[in-house]
């Protein structure tokens, strides 16, 4: 049985297997991580290359109308937000399951 680790408000639903791609520094550009799933605080249009490239995004702050909800539903990727704790308890390069359907985070 698959082990919750956290939870959250779904933004766009979706349930994909990805690692984590923890982003610290929302004012900067970062490097795409093609195929991860962005856990952040929240988004900014400078990450938004970035996110074009991931296969969901977590954040611990934002509602239904934060800019990551908007960019997820536009990408057609998973997202939560609210997730309360996941820049402390989610690792770079962790294999977690992002369920925004049961708004639930998994061990992969």
């Amino acid at each position: 049985m698959k082990r919750k680790i956290l939870k959250g408000t779904s933004a766009s639903p979706g349930i994909i297997q990805a690692k984590v791609y923890k982003i610290k520094n929302i004012t900067k550009p970062v490097e795409p991580k093609p195929g991860f799933i962005i856990v952040t605080e929240f988004t900014t249009p400078v990450i938004a290359p970035a996110i074009s490239q991931s296969k969901g995004i977590i954040c611990t702050t934002g509602g239904l109308t934060s800019h990551a909800a908007i960019i997820a539903r536009e990408f057609n990727i998973p997202c939560l937000v609210g997730v309360k704790g996941a820049m402390k308890k989610l690792k770079d390069k962790q294999l977690i399951i992002l369920d925004a359907d049961k708004e639930i985070i998994y061990e992969a």
